[in-house]
């Protein structure tokens, strides 16, 4: 994408990361990443920690993480949460019914400045914790360069 304003041509390339993640969703969890495919081009730097650490530049971002799941009985229900740098951000995401709320993604939109980190993490369990289907539970991250 490029912009021209008054003589001013800043251009700023669109970039998606598709990315698989699994784990045993226990709380206090953080969930482990594998990247399936980065387009038009790499921009995550490494995956740390065991791999449940997003290692990402400087940049302008959006990341979502879409869950699937089997469980045996109605009250194994999970909740769970983008970290940047540390700290929750954004909007979380649950199977089904956590605590009556409703939304199967955790999303959240950030500007990095400086190199910094993403992670998954359960914050929350209701009844016992369900199975992932693994490859099925899959993360995107939109960057635009800062």
């Amino acid at each position: 994408m490029t912009y021209f304003s008054d003589g001013l041509n800043l251009k700023n390339d669109l970039q998606v990361a598709y990315l698989k993640w699994s784990g045993t969703p226990n709380l206090n969890t953080h969930m482990t990443f594998t990247i399936d495919q980065e387009l038009p081009n790499s921009f995550i730097d490494s995956l740390t920690q065991t791999d449940t650490e997003i290692n990402l530049p400087t940049g302008h971002y959006f990341a979502q993480a879409y869950i699937d799941y089997t469980r045996t009985s109605t009250n194994q229900n999970n909740q769970f949460a983008w970290f940047v740098n540390g700290t929750i951000s954004g909007h979380y995401g649950s199977s089904d019914y956590y605590h009556a709320n409703t939304c199967d993604v955790a999303e959240t939109a950030f500007s990095l400045d400086a190199a910094g980190t993403l992670r998954l993490k359960i914050t929350g369990v209701n009844g016992s914790s369900l199975t992932l289907n693994d490859p099925h539970c899959i993360v995107v991250i939109w960057r635009v360069n800062k």
